[in-house]
């Protein structure tokens, strides 16, 4: 269990990691006013931290950086699932999107892969359950990330991007939930080996003519967790309103 002030160093510390993909030293939090404590009194609860398996330490004398375990106490206990994460700009985006789309299954999937591509900058799948019918976009976005500069991480990557389709039917056996429930797998916590290092968010929703659409969303372990929630959240609500009008 961690302190309360423990608890917002951590957040503090994954927030300014996923703008920065740089290990975070306990002078650059001090600088930032963090409570108004010492570089030590930072170092020493970091440390704490560390021992605890929520940040591990890449070199001896270089900064830290979040576990799989800190992004699951910050998923839990830190971000709030909502669509306020999001502009009215980026709202309407989405709603056009959809609108735009009428109501042919395929073209409402493209439609709202492309869109949610563009505002969160990772990869994403949409399909129909029904048909294993889908539609894959923005591996090149990952590419251009520091996580992914590693060959064999990049290849991995992409080895999952291109059997996805084959792969659906254990995915949608063990990673998707109720039909209104976002699903998110940090890290280790995903069973495909080849994204074991990546997060994925999944979520289903209704399409017309009675079919099911699942989105499923993936990016490094540094994704802006807050917004990208906000933007499935938002978007599948926007996709079951639209099927209810259908």
């Amino acid at each position: 269990m961690i302190t309360q002030r423990q608890a917002l160093l951590l957040a503090s510390i994954i927030e300014n990691f996923i703008k920065t993909a740089e290990p975070i030293s306990s002078k650059l939090l001090e600088k930032s006013g963090f409570f108004g404590l010492s570089s030590a009194t930072i170092r020493a609860e970091m440390s704490e931290l560390e021992g605890l398996g929520y940040l591990s330490q890449l070199h001896t004398s270089g900064g830290r950086v979040p576990t799989d375990y800190a992004y699951r106490f910050f998923v839990d206990k830190c971000v709030v699932e909502t669509d306020s994460n999001l502009s009215r700009k980026e709202q309407e985006k989405i709603s056009h999107s959809i609108r735009s789309a009428g109501s042919d299954p395929r073209n409402i999937n493209r439609l709202i892969a492309q869109t949610l591509c563009e505002l969160s900058d990772n990869l994403v799948i949409t399909g129909i359950a029904e048909e294993e019918d889908f539609y894959k976009i923005g591996l090149s976005n990952l590419f251009e990330m520091p996580e992914f500069r590693e060959f064999d991480r990049a290849f991995r990557l992409a080895s999952f991007f291109d059997e996805f389709d084959s792969m659906f039917d254990n995915i949608i056996k063990d990673f998707f939930g109720l039909p209104s429930e976002i699903r998110v797998f940090i890290g280790r916590e995903n069973q495909l080996k080849d994204i074991r290092d990546e997060t994925v968010m999944f979520a289903r929703y209704n399409l017309p003519n009675q079919l099911t659409g699942s989105l499923t969303l993936v990016g490094p372990t540094r994704m802006d967790y807050s917004r990208n929630l906000g933007l499935i959240k938002y978007a599948t609500e926007e996709l079951n309103k639209l099927s209810k009008r259908a």
